[in-house]
Protein backbone atom coordinates (compact mmCIF):
# COMPACT_ATOMS: atom_id res chain seq x y z
CA UNK A 1 0.00 0.00 0.00
CA UNK A 2 1.47 3.40 -1.06
CA UNK A 3 2.21 6.00 1.79
CA UNK A 4 3.14 8.83 -0.84
CA UNK A 5 2.86 10.87 1.27
CA UNK A 6 4.29 9.76 4.56
CA UNK A 7 7.64 12.03 4.77
CA UNK A 8 6.18 15.18 4.40
CA UNK A 9 3.83 13.77 7.41
CA UNK A 10 7.05 12.95 9.51
CA UNK A 11 8.28 16.13 8.51
CA UNK A 12 5.30 18.40 9.86
CA UNK A 13 5.02 16.34 12.89
CA UNK A 14 8.40 17.86 14.10
CA UNK A 15 7.32 20.79 15.50
CA UNK A 16 4.96 19.09 18.31
CA UNK A 17 7.76 16.69 18.79
CA UNK A 18 10.37 19.53 19.78
CA UNK A 19 7.99 21.36 21.22
CA UNK A 20 6.93 18.40 23.92
CA UNK A 21 10.81 17.99 24.59
CA UNK A 22 11.43 21.81 25.42
CA UNK A 23 7.98 21.30 28.08
CA UNK A 24 9.53 18.62 29.52
CA UNK A 25 13.12 19.37 29.27
CA UNK A 26 13.69 19.48 32.88
CA UNK A 27 13.20 15.65 33.37
CA UNK A 28 14.81 14.86 29.95
CA UNK A 29 17.88 16.62 31.22
CA UNK A 30 17.83 15.84 34.95
CA UNK A 31 20.39 12.68 34.66
CA UNK A 32 22.62 14.04 32.56
CA UNK A 33 22.99 17.26 34.65
CA UNK A 34 23.69 14.86 37.88
CA UNK A 35 26.71 12.61 35.64
CA UNK A 36 27.87 15.85 34.06
CA UNK A 37 28.38 17.44 37.95
CA UNK A 38 30.58 14.68 39.43
CA UNK A 39 32.45 14.27 36.32
CA UNK A 40 32.87 17.55 34.10
CA UNK A 41 33.88 15.35 30.47
CA UNK A 42 36.83 17.09 29.10
CA UNK A 43 36.39 14.48 25.58
CA UNK A 44 33.03 14.01 23.95
CA UNK A 45 33.18 11.49 21.11
CA UNK A 46 30.25 11.61 18.60
CA UNK A 47 30.42 7.93 16.61
CA UNK A 48 27.78 7.10 14.13
CA UNK A 49 27.23 6.48 10.63
CA UNK A 50 24.71 8.66 8.12
CA UNK A 51 22.37 11.24 9.98
CA UNK A 52 23.94 10.39 13.30
CA UNK A 53 27.60 11.25 12.41
CA UNK A 54 26.44 14.63 10.90
CA UNK A 55 24.30 15.53 14.18
CA UNK A 56 27.02 14.39 16.00
CA UNK A 57 29.34 16.92 13.82
CA UNK A 58 26.92 19.58 14.53
CA UNK A 59 26.88 18.92 18.00
CA UNK A 60 30.50 18.70 18.27
CA UNK A 61 30.69 22.75 18.29
CA UNK A 62 28.24 22.97 20.47
CA UNK A 63 29.77 20.49 23.04
CA UNK A 64 33.23 22.61 22.40
CA UNK A 65 31.17 25.81 23.16
CA UNK A 66 28.78 24.62 26.32
CA UNK A 67 30.86 22.01 28.06
CA UNK A 68 34.05 23.36 27.03
CA UNK A 69 34.94 20.15 26.24
CA UNK A 70 37.76 19.04 23.36
CA UNK A 71 34.96 17.20 20.98
CA UNK A 72 34.96 15.66 17.86
CA UNK A 73 32.57 13.21 15.53
CA UNK A 74 34.05 10.12 13.83
CA UNK A 75 32.97 7.63 11.66
CA UNK A 76 32.22 4.04 13.14
CA UNK A 77 34.46 2.64 10.79
CA UNK A 78 36.97 4.75 11.43
CA UNK A 79 36.82 4.71 15.23
CA UNK A 80 36.34 0.89 15.25
CA UNK A 81 39.77 0.66 12.75
CA UNK A 82 41.58 3.36 13.18
CA UNK A 83 41.96 5.11 16.21
CA UNK A 84 40.59 5.27 19.95
CA UNK A 85 39.17 7.19 22.49
CA UNK A 86 42.12 8.91 23.74
CA UNK A 87 44.78 8.76 21.53
CA UNK A 88 47.29 11.03 23.05
CA UNK A 89 46.79 9.61 26.78
CA UNK A 90 45.71 13.27 28.44
CA UNK A 91 42.17 12.34 29.78
CA UNK A 92 41.29 10.15 32.10
CA UNK A 93 38.51 7.30 31.00
CA UNK A 94 35.73 8.90 33.60
CA UNK A 95 36.34 12.33 31.90
CA UNK A 96 35.39 11.28 28.35
CA UNK A 97 31.66 10.59 27.11
CA UNK A 98 30.58 9.13 24.10
CA UNK A 99 27.64 10.29 22.62
CA UNK A 100 25.59 8.00 19.81
CA UNK A 101 22.86 9.63 18.31
CA UNK A 102 20.98 6.70 17.38
CA UNK A 103 17.13 5.77 15.63
CA UNK A 104 17.07 1.80 16.48
CA UNK A 105 20.02 1.87 18.34
CA UNK A 106 20.76 -1.16 16.33
CA UNK A 107 23.65 -0.04 14.69
CA UNK A 108 26.41 -2.74 15.24
CA UNK A 109 29.13 0.90 14.96
CA UNK A 110 27.11 2.50 17.50
CA UNK A 111 26.59 -0.40 20.06
CA UNK A 112 30.67 -1.45 19.72
CA UNK A 113 31.80 1.76 20.34
CA UNK A 114 29.35 2.16 23.42
CA UNK A 115 30.45 -1.85 24.94
CA UNK A 116 34.19 -0.38 24.27
CA UNK A 117 33.51 2.98 26.28
CA UNK A 118 32.14 0.78 29.01
CA UNK A 119 34.85 -1.42 28.69
CA UNK A 120 37.19 1.23 29.26
CA UNK A 121 35.18 3.08 31.76
CA UNK A 122 33.98 6.15 29.88
CA UNK A 123 30.42 7.40 29.87
CA UNK A 124 27.66 6.73 27.56
CA UNK A 125 24.85 8.95 26.21
CA UNK A 126 22.05 7.80 23.64
CA UNK A 127 19.32 8.72 21.90
CA UNK A 128 17.11 6.02 20.81
CA UNK A 129 13.47 4.72 19.83
CA UNK A 130 14.44 1.56 21.68
CA UNK A 131 14.87 2.76 25.44
CA UNK A 132 15.46 -0.92 26.46
CA UNK A 133 17.23 -1.84 23.31
CA UNK A 134 20.72 -3.03 22.62
CA UNK A 135 22.66 0.32 22.53
CA UNK A 136 20.27 1.72 25.90
CA UNK A 137 21.77 -1.48 27.59
CA UNK A 138 25.50 -0.40 26.92
CA UNK A 139 24.78 3.64 28.17
CA UNK A 140 24.53 5.60 31.37
CA UNK A 141 22.08 8.44 29.89
CA UNK A 142 19.55 7.11 27.43
CA UNK A 143 17.47 9.37 25.88
CA UNK A 144 14.29 8.12 24.59
CA UNK A 145 12.72 9.63 21.62
CA UNK A 146 8.93 10.06 21.51
CA UNK A 147 6.74 8.60 18.51
CA UNK A 148 6.92 5.57 16.61
CA UNK A 149 10.00 4.53 13.71
CA UNK A 150 9.31 6.49 10.41
CA UNK A 151 7.66 5.41 7.67
CA UNK A 152 9.98 7.19 5.09
CA UNK A 153 13.28 5.37 4.57
CA UNK A 154 14.61 8.87 4.54
CA UNK A 155 14.53 9.74 8.54
CA UNK A 156 14.03 13.49 9.35
CA UNK A 157 12.17 13.84 12.42
CA UNK A 158 14.43 11.53 14.13
CA UNK A 159 17.55 13.61 13.43
CA UNK A 160 15.80 17.27 14.46
CA UNK A 161 14.98 14.86 17.70
CA UNK A 162 18.53 13.82 18.23
CA UNK A 163 19.99 17.44 17.58
CA UNK A 164 17.61 19.00 19.86
CA UNK A 165 17.82 16.31 22.67
CA UNK A 166 21.15 16.40 23.10
CA UNK A 167 21.74 19.75 22.62
CA UNK A 168 19.17 20.72 25.51
CA UNK A 169 21.27 18.44 27.80
CA UNK A 170 24.71 19.83 26.80
CA UNK A 171 23.00 23.77 27.34
CA UNK A 172 20.78 22.29 30.72
CA UNK A 173 24.89 20.65 32.27
CA UNK A 174 26.65 23.90 31.38
CA UNK A 175 24.17 26.16 32.84
CA UNK A 176 23.65 24.20 36.30
CA UNK A 177 27.55 23.82 36.37
CA UNK A 178 27.95 27.53 36.32
CA UNK A 179 29.75 27.60 33.26
CA UNK A 180 26.87 29.69 31.33
CA UNK A 181 25.68 33.12 32.26
CA UNK A 182 21.98 33.53 32.93
CA UNK A 183 22.18 35.74 29.41
CA UNK A 184 23.63 33.03 27.37
CA UNK A 185 21.02 30.52 29.01
CA UNK A 186 18.19 32.33 28.31
CA UNK A 187 19.30 33.53 24.65
CA UNK A 188 19.73 29.74 23.87
CA UNK A 189 16.48 28.43 25.65
CA UNK A 190 14.26 31.33 23.89
CA UNK A 191 15.77 30.07 20.34
CA UNK A 192 14.95 26.49 21.64
CA UNK A 193 11.28 27.47 22.50
CA UNK A 194 11.02 29.43 19.00
CA UNK A 195 12.11 26.86 17.05
CA UNK A 196 8.82 24.16 16.54
CA UNK A 197 6.69 27.55 15.48
CA UNK A 198 9.76 28.30 13.26
CA UNK A 199 9.95 25.02 11.95
CA UNK A 200 5.79 25.21 11.24
CA UNK A 201 6.38 28.70 9.69
CA UNK A 202 9.31 27.48 7.17
CA UNK A 203 7.47 24.19 5.97
CA UNK A 204 4.79 26.63 4.54
CA UNK A 205 7.51 28.63 3.06
CA UNK A 206 9.43 26.12 1.53
CA UNK A 207 6.27 25.00 -0.14
CA UNK A 208 5.24 27.91 -1.92
CA UNK A 209 8.51 28.50 -2.66
CA UNK A 210 8.83 24.95 -4.60
CA UNK A 211 5.64 25.64 -6.54
CA UNK A 212 7.18 28.62 -8.08
CA UNK A 213 10.54 27.58 -8.68
CA UNK A 214 9.67 24.41 -9.58
CA UNK A 215 10.94 23.76 -13.09
CA UNK A 216 14.45 25.55 -12.44
CA UNK A 217 14.31 23.11 -9.38
CA UNK A 218 13.61 19.83 -11.22
CA UNK A 219 15.64 20.75 -14.41
CA UNK A 220 18.89 20.79 -12.11
CA UNK A 221 21.52 19.03 -13.46
CA UNK A 222 23.09 18.44 -9.92
CA UNK A 223 22.64 20.21 -5.79
CA UNK A 224 25.34 21.88 -4.54
CA UNK A 225 24.66 22.41 -0.73
CA UNK A 226 27.32 24.56 1.36
CA UNK A 227 27.60 25.19 4.98
CA UNK A 228 29.67 26.60 7.49
CA UNK A 229 30.54 26.01 11.30
CA UNK A 230 27.73 23.89 12.92
CA UNK A 231 25.74 24.07 10.17
CA UNK A 232 27.94 22.44 7.52
CA UNK A 233 26.71 19.28 9.18
CA UNK A 234 23.46 20.74 7.71
CA UNK A 235 24.72 20.84 4.52
CA UNK A 236 25.92 17.11 5.06
CA UNK A 237 22.62 15.80 6.34
CA UNK A 238 20.55 17.25 3.81
CA UNK A 239 22.56 16.28 0.77
CA UNK A 240 21.89 12.61 2.46
CA UNK A 241 18.37 13.27 2.14
CA UNK A 242 18.55 14.68 -1.60
CA UNK A 243 20.17 11.18 -2.38
CA UNK A 244 18.07 8.96 0.00
CA UNK A 245 14.97 10.79 -1.92
CA UNK A 246 15.35 11.67 -5.71
CA UNK A 247 18.68 10.26 -6.36
CA UNK A 248 20.13 13.69 -8.30
CA UNK A 249 23.80 14.45 -7.88
CA UNK A 250 23.89 16.20 -4.71
CA UNK A 251 27.24 17.62 -2.84
CA UNK A 252 27.63 19.10 0.32
CA UNK A 253 30.73 21.54 0.75
CA UNK A 254 32.23 23.14 3.78
CA UNK A 255 32.11 27.09 2.60
CA UNK A 256 36.31 27.76 2.40
CA UNK A 257 36.26 24.14 0.61
CA UNK A 258 34.15 25.53 -2.13
CA UNK A 259 36.65 27.19 -3.38
CA UNK A 260 38.96 25.10 -3.70
CA UNK A 261 38.16 22.82 -6.95
CA UNK A 262 34.80 21.57 -6.63
CA UNK A 263 33.22 24.89 -7.89
CA UNK A 264 34.98 24.30 -11.67
CA UNK A 265 32.55 20.72 -11.98
CA UNK A 266 29.67 23.74 -11.93
CA UNK A 267 26.92 23.76 -14.58
CA UNK A 268 24.63 26.56 -15.80
CA UNK A 269 21.62 24.53 -14.58
CA UNK A 270 23.21 23.93 -11.46
CA UNK A 271 21.27 25.02 -8.46
CA UNK A 272 23.37 26.10 -5.58
CA UNK A 273 21.90 26.43 -1.66
CA UNK A 274 23.61 29.06 0.22
CA UNK A 275 23.46 28.61 4.16
CA UNK A 276 23.90 31.79 5.48
CA UNK A 277 22.88 30.83 9.32
CA UNK A 278 24.68 33.06 12.07
CA UNK A 279 26.28 36.53 11.78
CA UNK A 280 29.88 36.63 11.19
CA UNK A 281 32.77 36.91 8.29
CA UNK A 282 31.80 33.09 7.12
CA UNK A 283 28.32 34.76 6.67
CA UNK A 284 29.06 37.50 4.76
CA UNK A 285 31.62 35.49 2.68
CA UNK A 286 28.87 33.43 1.93
CA UNK A 287 27.23 36.21 0.52
CA UNK A 288 29.84 37.30 -1.72
CA UNK A 289 30.32 33.64 -3.53
CA UNK A 290 26.46 33.59 -4.08
CA UNK A 291 27.13 36.46 -5.91
CA UNK A 292 30.44 36.15 -7.54
CA UNK A 293 29.32 32.63 -8.86
CA UNK A 294 26.72 34.45 -10.77
CA UNK A 295 28.79 33.81 -14.34
CA UNK A 296 29.32 29.82 -14.16
CA UNK A 297 25.43 29.06 -12.68
CA UNK A 298 21.60 30.42 -12.87
CA UNK A 299 20.53 29.06 -9.50
CA UNK A 300 22.06 30.51 -6.89
CA UNK A 301 19.76 30.26 -3.48
CA UNK A 302 20.58 31.91 -0.74
CA UNK A 303 18.78 30.90 2.50
CA UNK A 304 18.99 33.18 5.05
CA UNK A 305 16.44 34.75 8.16
CA UNK A 306 13.32 35.54 6.72
CA UNK A 307 13.76 39.16 8.52
CA UNK A 308 17.19 39.60 6.66
CA UNK A 309 16.67 42.40 3.78
CA UNK A 310 18.97 41.65 1.31
CA UNK A 311 18.52 41.26 -2.91
CA UNK A 312 18.92 38.09 -4.29
CA UNK A 313 17.77 34.85 -4.95
CA UNK A 314 16.27 33.65 -1.42
CA UNK A 315 14.62 31.00 0.48
CA UNK A 316 13.70 32.61 3.56
CA UNK A 317 13.79 30.64 6.74
CA UNK A 318 12.32 30.90 10.01
CA UNK A 319 15.07 31.21 12.52
CA UNK A 320 16.49 32.67 15.37
CA UNK A 321 20.14 32.16 13.81
CA UNK A 322 21.05 31.28 17.29
CA UNK A 323 24.23 28.98 16.86
CA UNK A 324 23.16 24.90 16.94
CA UNK A 325 19.46 25.91 17.11
CA UNK A 326 19.30 27.05 14.05
CA UNK A 327 20.95 23.80 12.73
CA UNK A 328 17.48 22.38 12.84
CA UNK A 329 15.96 25.47 11.58
CA UNK A 330 17.68 25.52 8.21
CA UNK A 331 17.79 21.70 7.95
CA UNK A 332 14.18 21.14 7.81
CA UNK A 333 13.24 23.50 4.80
CA UNK A 334 15.90 20.86 2.91
CA UNK A 335 13.98 17.93 3.96
CA UNK A 336 10.81 19.21 2.78
CA UNK A 337 12.84 19.78 -0.75
CA UNK A 338 13.91 16.47 -0.59
CA UNK A 339 10.61 15.37 -0.51
CA UNK A 340 8.67 17.68 -3.10
CA UNK A 341 11.52 16.95 -5.67
CA UNK A 342 11.55 12.98 -5.15
CA UNK A 343 7.34 13.23 -5.34
CA UNK A 344 7.41 15.61 -8.34
CA UNK A 345 9.29 12.61 -10.12
CA UNK A 346 6.98 9.68 -8.85
CA UNK A 347 8.88 8.12 -6.06
CA UNK A 348 7.30 6.89 -3.45
CA UNK A 349 9.46 7.14 0.07
CA UNK A 350 7.68 4.63 1.69
CA UNK A 351 9.72 1.91 -0.02
CA UNK A 352 12.91 0.45 0.14
CA UNK A 353 15.76 0.54 -2.00
CA UNK A 354 18.69 -1.90 -1.80
CA UNK A 355 17.58 -3.73 1.02
CA UNK A 356 19.88 -6.90 -0.07
CA UNK A 357 22.79 -4.51 0.90
CA UNK A 358 21.90 -5.21 4.77
CA UNK A 359 22.20 -9.06 4.12
CA UNK A 360 25.32 -9.06 2.77
CA UNK A 361 27.31 -6.26 4.97
CA UNK A 362 24.93 -6.94 8.26
CA UNK A 363 25.28 -3.70 9.96
CA UNK A 364 22.58 -4.20 12.86
CA UNK A 365 22.37 -6.55 15.41
CA UNK A 366 18.59 -7.81 16.78
CA UNK A 367 17.47 -6.36 20.54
Amino acid sequence: MSQRYAMLEEIKEQSALLRSLYNNRKALCADFVSLYQKHLFKKVLFVGNGSPYYAGYTLKFAAETLLRAEAEAVYAGVFHHHTDFDVSGQFRPEEILLVCPAESGHSKGQVDAARRAKKKGCYVMSTTLNPQGILAQSSDIVLAKPGKHEVAMASTKGQTMAIFMIFLNFLEAAYHAGSLSQTEYDRYLHACEQAPENIERSIEDTISWFEKNEQRVMNASKYFLLGYGANYGTAQEAALKFFECHGKPTISLELEESLHGPFRALDRRDMVFFIAAEDGPEKERMRRLSQAVEPYCENRILMQNIHEKTSGDILPVSTSDVEFVNAIEYLVPLQVLSFLIADKKGIDLSVPLVSSLDGVMSPAYED
